[in-house]
């Protein structure tokens, strides 16, 4: 049977419908503040880490942490708006969620330098690479919906 001049219901994906989607946008904006607070994250670890000679779960838990303050203040400010949340339980909420973040973020860091020796910059590379996904969907869909 031919299909010939009809339209088929088509389940591919649309790549130009995604990003200019609501959540494609955020997704883009997202990437770029997450970005930024990455490089904030890796430059505070490696300055605990090689610098003040911490080590590395500690210069991990630290930088995470002052990462995810900045990771809000710039969420807010370029990517969800102040959503219906007041700031102070968006602010819990977030920290909540990445409760989470740095146990992935933690975790994948201790395998990768313990169990695959792979050098502590290279593994809180890939450690920070998971926990983005975790965090910007938990805060499109959750915090700030």
């Amino acid at each position: 049977m031919s299909l010939i001049g009809e339209k088929r219901n088509s389940t591919k994906f649309n790549l130009g419908a995604f990003l200019v989607s609501d959540f494609g946008r955020a997704a883009k904006r997202y990437l770029v503040v997450g970005g930024v607070s990455a490089l904030a994250d890796w430059s505070v670890f490696a300055v605990m880490l090689y610098g003040l000679e911490l080590h590395y779960i500690a210069a991990g838990t630290i930088s995470f942490i002052l990462a995810t303050g900045l990771n809000y203040y710039l969420s807010v400010r370029f990517v969800f708006g102040a959503g219906s949340r007041g700031p102070r339980q968006a602010m819990v909420l977030v920290y909540m969620v990445s409760t989470v973040g740095i146990a992935i973020n933690l975790g994948i860091l201790t395998v990768g330098i313990d169990v695959l020796e792979l050098h502590p910059l290279v593994a809180k590379f890939f450690a920070t690479g998971v926990a983005v996904f975790w965090n910007f969907l938990a805060r499109y869909f959750y915090i700030f919906k």
